[in-house]
């Protein structure tokens, strides 16, 4: 039932970053609620834990927004992933959502073009936060554009698919 309502969750999610670059709260937050009652079903210490290991995604994976590398949503997305499978089988989830991304925006980049000038953005930008010893804005829309963005909620749901694969085979 709970891998039912994160893989509805995800694909939606996924969609929506697809097609409008955002997710909406509204909707991941009902999957938080839903996630809440169906854990407290088994007891309110599952529940408890349910909401500690969300809380504790969210507040490791922040950073990566303050640094505008990551979107608030697909934060929330992975703190759902590791609050509906528990931390191991989440971030095993995640890791091949990441593979997913890295592999898309690396094709992507290169049938663009943009490889040399975004490895050397990201240079810039490390030795820029040492230099300044300071959290920066790494992604910056008027100066990036929105070619580099990349869907990886649409990521997470194929690697939580793909998890789900491995984990049946």
């Amino acid at each position: 039932m709970r891998e039912g309502c994160l893989f509805v969750c995800l694909a939606a999610a996924g969609l929506w970053d697809v097609r409008a670059g955002r997710i909406p709260n509204l909707w991941l937050g009902f999957w938080l609620i839903a996630g809440f009652g169906l854990f407290a079903c088994s007891g309110w210490l599952a529940a408890a834990g349910y909401l500690i290991r969300i809380a504790a995604i969210a507040s490791i994976l922040f950073l990566f927004f303050l640094c505008r590398m990551m979107g608030a949503g697909d934060i929330k997305c992975m703190a759902l992933i590791c609050g509906y499978l528990g931390i191991s089988s989440g971030v095993r989830a995640i890791g091949v959502g990441l593979v997913f991304g890295a592999a898309w925006s690396f094709i992507r980049l290169l049938r663009k073009g943009l490889m040399r000038e975004r490895m050397g953005r990201l240079f810039a930008y490390v030795g820029q936060v040492f230099r300044e010893k300071r959290i920066l804005a790494y992604y910056v829309p008027d100066r990036d554009g929105k070619d580099v963005v990349l869907p990886l909620a649409a990521c997470l749901f194929l690697g939580y698919g793909f998890s789900l694969l491995l984990k049946s085979a």
